[in-house]
């Protein structure tokens, strides 16, 4: 276990200092970069998601770690376990994760698309990264192995791993690099608009739904967020982006996580995994006559 964490480590700071190097250029910009830049910084990619899977491979079936309610809230969601709202979370940080990909591809393959979805697959490779170190560091228990027979042990490691979540922390990395990195090309201000609001909400919605479904407590899911937004930012602006939002598409934003919250709430997702194992969810490509995009089908 040690062997992963100091893995990790120097892959972040190796990463940190071959971002360092891009900071006076455009993040993302529309000309081709040097052989070289693309090699760096597909290493990085390489590495970080190699660490996090060798944190996965590592990481032995050991006994969960400390269960702190800290935050208001945590102990109520200790009554929750949806299969139907996992199921749902899985296709919306896909569906979060695809979208800026599908809108960058439906304004052309050219260099700008390149450079684009190699930023865009850096912060989500460090997002990973550190969601891996963390979680295998904390060991948190999840809330719904409060739902076992008593006497009954979980014996895999994905029950101590609920602090932090790594759907929240890879929706808010996919939702804010990817918007911000749409953003700085889009000359359409309802896109970036549309871009925020619709990636916002998904991200919120994932969070609420990892809740509703009793991997994760509120705790969980804020730290989460809070991670994959730093990384979404971060990452960018070591890349050089300077683009600035403005007042409207911080409005767009703080309503997709209002409506991301809201909508997640009101799906009928409660019941056991026994009770509504019929659910399934699912996102797949659509074509368009002026691009592509994604859609999500499911039922409960």
């Amino acid at each position: 276990m040690r062997r992963a964490h100091w893995l990790l480590v120097v892959v972040g700071g190796a990463l940190s200092a071959t971002l360092a190097k891009s900071a006076a250029a455009e993040a993302a910009p529309n000309r081709w970069q040097s052989d070289e830049y693309y090699a760096l910084h597909g290493g990085a990619i390489a590495l970080l998601m190699g660490g996090a899977v060798a944190a996965e491979l590592w990481f032995p079936n050991v006994c969960a770690g400390p269960d702190s309610c800290w935050f208001p809230g945590d102990r109520s969601v200790r009554q929750n376990h949806s299969l139907p709202a996992r199921q749902l979370s899985d296709a919306t940080v896909l569906l979060a994760i695809g979208a800026p990909l599908a809108a960058s591809f439906g304004r052309g393959a050219d260099a700008r698309f390149a450079n684009t979805e190699l930023v865009y697959g850096e912060s989500l490779a460090l997002s990973t990264s550190l969601h891996s170190l963390v979680k295998f560091a904390v060991r948190r228990p999840r809330p719904y192995t409060y739902q076992l027979q008593p006497g009954a042990a979980c014996e895999t490691k994905d029950c101590s791993v609920s602090f932090y979540s790594g759907h929240a922390s890879t929706a808010f990395a996919a939702a804010v690099a990817g918007s911000y990195l749409f953003a700085e090309s889009a000359r359409d201000r309802g896109s970036r608009y549309a871009m925020w609001g619709f990636e916002l909400a998904l991200a919120s919605a994932t969070s609420n739904l990892r809740v509703r479904g009793g991997m994760h407590y509120y705790s969980d899911v804020l730290v989460g967020a809070l991670a994959g937004t730093s990384v979404g930012i971060v990452v960018p602006v070591l890349h050089g982006e300077r683009y600035r939002p403005d007042p409207w598409e911080f409005a767009a934003a703080g309503a997709g996580l209002l409506v991301g919250v809201s909508i997640s709430q009101w799906l009928p997702s409660e019941g056991s995994q026994a009770s509504r194992g019929t659910a399934s969810w699912s996102v797949l490509p659509v074509a368009f006559r002026a691009g592509s995009g994604l859609q999500v089908r499911g039922r409960f």
